[in-house]
């Protein structure tokens, strides 16, 4: 319990798209409701609920901040910090925790989806080509080492066809996966946790010219959306508070 004490979860956000943070509301939603802590505050570091306006409206002495992103890179090592360190007062203490998708358990959140899909079509989890789909990075490629090694846990199972890490920004591209699973069973999962152009938009687009491709003749392909909605996300982001203690 913490309760004489704040949590701050922050997420991107988006300048374009207005509800880019509704899942991370929701689950601030059902945290506040547990009455784990005496404050629960949302921000974004682009668009709304602004962060340094969430941070501001905190009154508590200890202040937990946990990232809702699923890599730990520029935004989560400086970003945050560079935006809320110069903020805090010798009456404050900021505690941050590790991003959201650093947490091991989001390997059996994805798989835990993934076998729930193939129970209500009645697929066979090994006809499977699984495609995670993440952001990635046209200007820093190579840093998106969560979500290889959520796949890799996955691929070790040996509970689908195969599992493959792809991306919307770098390589290996996502559009380059999905037709070289051509031939079989596809299912894709957004490993996206922000609701913004990416998840609302490009990921779907993608699917859908996909599919038009493949008409009726070829093996189909599932979409099974991203993950930033899951209802497993709030114990996890608690998990990560604890862990850091």
């Amino acid at each position: 319990m913490f309760t004489r004490d704040a949590l701050l979860l922050i997420g991107h956000g988006s300048n374009s798209v207005p509800n880019a943070a509704r899942p991370l509301l929701a689950h601030a939603g059902i945290i506040r409701a547990s009455g784990r802590f005496a404050e629960v505050a949302v921000g974004t570091l682009f668009g709304e609920p602004n962060v340094l306006a969430a941070f501001d409206e905190l009154t508590s002495a200890m202040i937990h901040v946990v990232p809702f992103f699923l890599e730990d890179g520029y935004f989560t090592r400086i970003a945050i910090p560079d935006l809320l360190l110069p903020r805090i007062s010798e009456s404050r203490v900021l505690r941050f925790c590790p991003p959201i998708g650093s947490y091991n358990g989001i390997a059996g959140l994805l798989e835990k989806r993934l076998l729930t899909h193939c129970d209500l079509f009645g697929t066979d989890p090994k006809t499977l080509s699984v495609m995670l789909v993440g952001h990635g990075s046209a200007q820093n490629p190579g840093r998106a080492r969560a979500l290889r090694r959520h796949a890799a846990t996955l691929e070790t199972k040996h509970r689908f066809g195969w599992v493959r890490a792809t991306y919307l920004e770098e390589e290996p591209f996502a559009t380059t996966t999905l037709a070289a699973s051509r031939g079989h069973v596809a299912a894709v999962l957004g490993y996206l946790v922000n609701e913004g152009a990416h998840a609302t938009h490009d990921l779907p687009r993608l699917i859908t010219e996909e599919r038009i491709y493949r008409g009726t003749t070829w093996p189909p392909v599932h979409d099974l959306g991203s993950i930033g909605a899951d209802k497993a996300l709030p114990q996890m982001i608690l998990d990560q508070v604890t862990a850091t203690r």
